[in-house]
């Protein structure tokens, strides 16, 4: 992700933070909040729970920020404890029903194709219906958070290859569920990413640990 050079890094203020310094650390929340409630909203199909992970992961990582390396990714490093609060809500709420967790989805079979015509419209939602979980999560840290490859690949406990082949796969069914024709791209941005409500916004409290 691009930042303003006049502006802290991610790591830099992660450093501060480990050093006792509050105020860097509610930085970095006011950064990635919003982010991680539209990517773990996104990932449990609920509002309401990507924004309960969403305040799991940030006292998580608060609680934990003394193993963060600052020579490391911070978003990856906090996208990683969000992922892994997804699988375990998942695992929590559907134990039964493994194929529906992240670590277990198999690449080469998306999803049921969304049946109206009119959700063409939305090309997020689209792409929650068509791909599967792990290529999902690839597309929307790529082109949301636009992570690279290696970054992803971190996050998804996958090799780097394995996370160009998602990708690769990930974008041909996109395309086709979009009747775009080959060689043609329709590329996935930030403006068509779901806004966030309001009541899901600046509510990390750091005082609540449990």
């Amino acid at each position: 992700m691009i930042t303003d050079p006049g502006t802290p890094a991610d790591e830099e203020l992660a450093r501060e933070a480990q050093s006792g310094s509050l105020e860097c650390f509610e930085e970095l929340v006011r950064r990635y909040e919003t982010r991680l409630y539209r990517f773990l909203a996104r990932l449990c199909r609920n509002d309401a729970d990507g924004a309960d992970l969403t305040q799991e992961t940030l006292v998580t990582a608060y609680t934990k920020l003394g193993s963060y390396d600052p020579s490391q990714s911070f978003a990856t490093w906090l996208f990683i404890i969000a992922r892994r609060k997804c699988i375990d809500h998942l695992r929590t709420q559907r134990p039964v029903d493994e194929k529906a967790l992240p670590e277990s989805m198999d690449e080469d079979s998306p999803a049921e194709l969304a049946a109206r015509r009119d959700e063409q419209s939305d090309l997020w939602q689209r792409a929650r219906a068509v791909l599967s979980e792990v290529q999902f999560q690839a597309v929307w840290l790529k082109y949301v958070e636009e992570l690279n490859v290696a970054e992803i690949a971190n996050v998804l406990r996958r090799t780097q290859t394995h996370v160009k082949v998602i990708l690769f796969r990930a974008r041909t069914a996109l395309a086709a569920a979009m009747d775009v024709p080959p060689g043609e791209k329709r590329p996935l941005a930030k403006a068509a990413m779901p806004g966030t409500p309001a009541s899901s916004r600046s509510t990390f409290n750091l005082g609540k640990t449990e």
